[in-house]
């Protein structure tokens, strides 16, 4: 349940090519239910989503520090430089 800045920090350190989506509030971590139970905090999830909305790749706890099968999964493309 990070602010905007620690998921700006984050990106940049894995030097992700897709968003980070801040939530401070808890609102996604309630949405998809990866609260840890007794604890105010959320276990560490990444989620894919498709430009269809769809879910296209789920990583949790310590498989979710490392991006490199989450990179491998999103849709989105660097484009190339012409």
């Amino acid at each position: 349940m990070d602010d905007a800045e620690t998921m700006k920090k984050f990106k940049a350190e894995l030097k992700a090519p897709y968003s980070f989506i801040p939530d401070p509030e808890g609102k996604v971590v309630a949405l998809y239910d990866v609260k840890m139970p007794v604890m105010s905090l959320a276990n560490r999830y990444s989620f894919v989503i498709g430009e269809d909305r769809k879910v296209l790749k789920v990583q949790s706890g310590k498989d979710a520090l490392d991006p490199t099968e989450a990179i491998a999964a999103c849709p989105i493309k660097a484009k190339k430089k012409t």
